[in-house]
């Protein structure tokens, strides 16, 4: 296999731009438009974002195994990104700008579509940045200049943000949402063409095909997968908690009203983070680069808890070294993954990452979900987001035990799977070799 050079990577890692910008929304601003401006209930609104995660049960691991066995002229990959991208870019501009009057069932028809259409583009696109080599440290290179491109793209949403609010001056969800999509739309389908015309599919091994029954007890023979599983849903779920209610922690609980130059810092000192925990995971191991980033989240969580409304230059430094943390979560258990898939390679022949991905990603999601779980804990408490609503010191702190102590709590359990994780870069070099001399027997 002929090395994969680092402009390659680069070119590969494009296309998370724009779906990285998408994410940022999601998570921040869609819970405010439907709930505040549209006047959909928080309840159902979190009750969408969980049963999205449910349709991702069946389309998920679907789309792995479809991608991993369709073979054509142009490669496994390349077709189904094709597809995707236009599906895609019609569900972002439809969910970003409902129109007035818009009911739970539009909400939850384009939600769903939009996770379809990351499903069909994203799996195939995880799996091919994955079978562009069989190196330790290559592989974790592939992925860090995907994440450098994806803190680039959150980057561009807040400052999408920021633009809106002190240019224009407008924090409406509406409008913020609405200039989201433009630039989505715009962007999605240049990379795109970029990474299908310019990246190479590697050839894969002409192995005997697994059947879906069969790669599913693969996996389940596969521990060191089942315990990424939980350390991704742990991490992920904590933070997707989290997420879903920063933007009334910044605005409410703090008192910082325009967010816009605080996320610019933020996944600015997150991407300039990036050579650091390549640095550390090539020193250490990527779990253990892992661990020291849940250690140090932790600690930030719990000092932002302890802040007092005001306090906001205090905020917006824990908030930068939180910024510090965020590509280490985000790209190093892919990279995690692709080791471990190698077991799988040496037992059967078959390089299928993307059944695999298909997995991780459905965990990804579920944990996603959780952030749906915390809205209507929230309005439970008696929290309220009503235009010109005052919550109360009950109401905020429960709001900051939700927002700083519930993630930290999910994180220890993590730490302890990281902190044990056996896949080493010496042990890895010794399963790379198992997997060139197994799938040597089958190249044509």
């Amino acid at each position: 296999m002929k090395p994969i050079t680092q402009s390659t990577a680069w070119i590969y890692g494009s296309v998370s731009l724009p779906l990285a910008i998408i994410s940022y929304p999601l998570a921040v601003w869609i819970p405010r438009l439907y709930s505040t401006e549209i006047g959909i209930e928080l309840g159902l609104i979190g009750l969408v974002i969980f049963c999205a995660a449910i349709f991702d049960a069946i389309s998920d691991p679907a789309m792995g195994f479809m991608s991993d066995r369709f073979q054509t002229r142009w490669g496994r990959r390349k077709p189904w990104i094709a597809i995707g991208v236009p599906i895609y870019a019609m569900a972002v501009w439809m969910l970003l700008n409902p129109t007035e009057g818009s009911t739970v069932l539009y909400l939850a028809l384009f939600f769903i579509l939009l996770r379809l259409a990351t499903t069909i583009l994203g799996l195939p696109y995880a799996a091919w940045g994955m079978e562009l080599s069989g190196e330790y440290h290559t592989r974790t290179m592939i992925q860090s200049a995907r994440e450098k491109y994806v803190l680039a793209g959150l980057i561009v949403a807040s400052a999408i943000v920021l633009i809106s609010e002190e240019v224009f001056d407008n924090r409406t969800a509406s409008f913020v949402l609405s200039n989201f999509s433009w630039v989505i739309v715009t962007l999605l389908p240049i990379t795109a063409l970029l990474v299908l015309w310019k990246v190479p599919e590697i050839p894969v091994a002409r192995a005997p095909r697994v059947s879906l029954l069969g790669s599913l007890k693969h996996m389940a023979r596969n521990k060191l997968f089942f315990r990424l599983l939980a350390i991704e849903l742990l991490i992920a779920g904590g933070e997707n908690f989290r997420n879903t209610l920063s933007l009334f922690f910044v605005q409410d609980y703090i008192g910082a009203d325009r967010v816009g130059r605080l996320y610019v810092l933020y996944f600015g000192i997150g991407l300039l983070a990036i050579p650091i925990w390549d640095w550390i995971a090539r020193k250490f191991g990527k779990h253990q680069s892992l661990a020291a980033a849940m250690v140090l989240v932790s600690a930030i969580s719990i000092a932002c808890f302890a802040l007092d409304y005001g306090q906001i230059t205090e905020f917006y430094v824990l908030f930068a070294l939180k910024g510090f943390c965020f590509g280490a979560f985000a790209y190093l258990p892919r990279a995690m993954l692709a080791d471990v898939v190698d077991f799988d390679t040496v037992r059967t022949g078959n390089s299928r990452p993307a059944s695999y991905f298909a997995i991780l990603g459905f965990m990804t999601k579920c944990a996603a979900s959780f952030g749906g779980l915390s809205l209507p804990i929230l309005g439970f408490v008696g929290y309220s987001v009503a235009k010109g609503s005052v919550n109360g010191p009950e109401e905020l702190m429960w709001l900051g035990i939700l927002y700083a102590i519930v993630p930290t709590v999910l994180f220890i359990w993590a730490l302890y799977l990281c902190v044990t994780w056996p896949l080493t870069a010496r042990l890895h070099q010794r399963l790379q070799r198992l997997v060139e001399r197994k799938q040597s027997r089958y190249q044509t």
